[in-house]
């Protein structure tokens, strides 16, 4: 089993994206941590076609969730949920396809120590500051609020709001704590979870925040990550580059569901 291992979700609407991340990824992965990536079982023939599968190990969701999936939105979170219950690696730094990197990385990036992986904590200032400039973006603080406060409640935590962001980096180990000590006495799945409030990156903060299963070893985002267009647009705006950004992130995500430019 691997310490750590990189891990695409994709789909078809993303094979461009899903090519240029692989090659970034063959470009700077320094320590050459192994790369899987999963897709739907029945585009698993185009990824095969179109992706270097001999360098990306290529998997399909359904195969990982171990049922068919339909088109919910939640399905590619349970894909990532689920991989920890895979037993392929310790850990894994899960990213999405719109995302690449542009710096070399290396094992030291994600790890604190041999087995403890860093733990990606934000308050999410950055993105809330410039929602709240914004009066099309008004509702994102209360919406932001709404789904940590209820998933808090559940598991007895107060105090900040946190917040967590993409690509991130798991512990298979909490995953299956989770599974094992929350959802098997409640009768409940990871999918019953996504079903409460479709936050995978909530459930995995709160729940390690609560039972402190691995040492908590904060750090920021690896990635800058633009949820909008125009969010975006400002940082060009700003006189940024990827070699700019390059001094403290070791890549970008793009925001794909408001454009379709490959790189920032």
């Amino acid at each position: 089993m691997h310490k750590l291992a990189l891990f695409i979700k994709s789909y078809q609407g993303h094979l461009d994206y899903t090519k240029q991340l692989i090659e970034t990824i063959k470009k700077h992965n320094v320590d050459s941590i192994p790369t899987y990536l999963s897709v739907p079982r029945n585009q698993i023939q185009l990824f095969d076609d179109n992706v270097d599968t001999d360098y990306a190990i290529l998997m399909n969701d359904e195969e990982i969730v171990g049922h068919e999936l339909g088109d919910s939105w939640y399905g590619q979170q349970l894909v990532k949920m689920s991989f920890s219950q895979a037993r392929i690696c310790e850990n894994y730094l899960w990213i999405d396809a719109d995302s690449y990197f542009i710096r070399d990385f290396n094992t030291h990036d994600f790890m604190a120590n041999e087995d403890t992986p860093y733990t990606n904590i934000t308050e999410c200032r950055d993105l809330l500051t410039w929602c709240a400039t914004r009066p099309d973006k008004a509702h994102v603080f209360q919406s932001f609020a709404n789904d940590r406060l209820k998933v808090m409640e559940l598991f007895g935590r107060k105090g900040k709001l946190f917040d967590s962001v993409c690509p991130n980096l798991w512990s298979s180990k909490v995953l299956t704590h989770m599974k094992e000590n929350y959802l098997k006495p409640n009768n409940m799945t990871f999918e019953n979870l996504l079903e409460q409030v479709p936050g995978e990156l909530i459930w995995y903060t709160e729940y390690l925040l609560a039972t402190k299963v691995i040492d908590i070893i904060p750090t920021e985002g690896w990635f800058k990550a633009f949820h909008y267009l125009d969010q975006m647009l400002d940082c060009r705006a700003q006189g940024n580059t990827e070699e700019t950004l390059s001094y403290n992130y070791l890549g970008i995500v793009m925001p794909s569901k408001e454009t379709r430019d490959m790189r920032f």
